[in-house]
């Protein structure tokens, strides 16, 4: 996904900026020969990670999870010259911190217009960092309260399709070795930052009541990191199964774009304001990045062109008649009953021309535990972003040395493959 967003103009603009700061060559900078200080390559690289919306997610506590913690082992990893294993195992250490947070207060973030993947994000990094450095327990706690003072993400980004929702994971990870560098140096932070009387959760998500007991059940038995979602499509996570259900009926049952006359799409009340309102303009997105939000334009898309992928969301294709004649079709009833934020559902019906109402339901979007992408679709899906930036031979190394990862004595041969040679 980084390599895969290296030449957006954002991307560069963030490039441009953390290059600017000058400091010690710590870690690279995907896509680029650059290295820069392991907290800037964080920033860059976790930006990056987020730029086509296509990365993991975790469905219970509806956070884009890998985006801060893997940019963060990375850079801290390089910088520490820690081996492979350490460093999965932060990862892994990660997604348990960051996915239990969100599931304490899961939807609650998003209500109060906060985005959960750069809030919750800054906690997983700082726990990254912090393992990766070796903080002791206390200096961890610190980090943690550290993470606090630096949370944040707005959802104001939707009005416009503005580019801020990218830089959330990046930030995360740029505000997690922050925090952990301040936290190993001896700066103190608030140790009550997740239950005390200006918490997390008191600041960030005040509409629900956390259940914290969340955050440690089934700890060391149920691994949330297999709980998280691969992304088939790259747009909003919600919109994937409602896209799913639209292809099953194009495919099964031979939909043609000019015969719909109408399309009704059933949404649990958590997705509205994503992806359905304000209804002009999520039929009408403003730009590329506007268009991945827009429920509306992600059905038309896939039933206009059968597939979904970068080229569908670019600002070349978002005008297109066929598709926007489809917006123009379609609305959206709020239906609660789906198990959602459990798993992320989609439920739809197209009517057409003729009168005759078509139906498609799917509980589990595809990618997820569930309903999971093969193995080819994995790899399809890595060769896909990879070779916008790389040649197909250093693509298949990067593959490699990413199997192999676990075993290696340290990040070099992995990160060597992520640089423009």
């Amino acid at each position: 996904m980084c390599l895969a967003s290296r030449d957006m103009e954002y991307a560069k603009a963030i490039f441009d900026f953390a290059a600017e700061q000058g400091g010690p060559p710590e870690a690279a900078a995907f896509g680029t020969g650059a290295r820069m200080p392991a907290s800037w390559a964080a920033l860059y690289n976790g930006s990056l990670a987020h730029g086509n919306d296509y990365d993991d997610t975790h469905s219970k506590s509806i956070v884009h999870i890998g985006g801060a913690v893997v940019p963060t082992a990375l850079a801290v990893g390089e910088k520490a010259g820690r081996g492979g294993k350490d460093v999965l195992a932060a990862i892994v250490a990660g997604y348990e911190v960051v996915a239990r947070i969100g599931m304490a207060a899961s939807k609650g973030f998003h209500a109060q217009g906060f985005h959960p993947t750069g809030v919750c994000g800054a906690f997983s990094a700082s726990t990254v960092a912090g393992k990766l450095l070796g903080l002791a327990p206390v200096q961890l706690a610190h980090a943690l309260g550290i993470a606090g003072s630096q949370a944040s993400g707005s959802m104001e980004f939707l009005g416009e399709g503005a580019w801020t929702k990218r830089m959330h994971p990046g930030w995360a990870a740029h505000a997690g070795v922050v925090a952990a560098g301040l936290a190993r140096r001896g700066y103190t932070g608030p140790r009550r930052i997740f239950e005390g009387r200006y918490s997390l959760y008191n600041l960030y998500a005040n509409t629900v009541t956390p259940d914290l007991s969340k955050a440690t059940a089934g700890l060391k038995e149920e691994w949330e990191i297999l709980n998280t979602d691969y992304k088939p499509y790259p747009c909003g996570h919600i919109s994937h199964p409602y896209m799913d259900c639209a292809l099953k009926l194009r495919r099964e049952q031979g939909v043609k774009p000019e015969d719909i006359e109408s399309i009704e799409l059933r949404v649990p009340t958590a997705g509205v304001a994503i992806l359905c309102e304000p209804a002009e303009d999520k039929r009408r997105p403003r730009n590329s990045y506007a268009a991945r939000f827009s429920l509306p334009y992600s059905v038309g898309a896939v039933l206009v062109w059968g597939k979904a992928e970068i080229e569908e969301f670019s600002d070349s294709k978002i005008g297109d008649p066929a598709v926007l004649a489809l917006c123009d079709r379609t609305r959206y009833v709020v239906d609660d009953t789906l198990p959602f934020p459990q798993s992320f559902p989609g439920w739809l019906f197209i009517t057409l021309k003729g009168g005759r109402r078509l139906e498609a339901r799917m509980d589990a979007s595809r990618g997820s535990r569930e309903n999971p992408m093969s193995d080819a679709d994995v790899y399809g899906k890595f060769e896909g972003n990879a070779s916008r930036a790389l040649p197909a031979a250093q693509v298949r190394r990067l593959w490699d040395e990413g199997m192999r990862l676990e075993s290696s004595a340290d990040l070099k041969g992995f990160t060597q493959q992520l640089a423009i040679q």
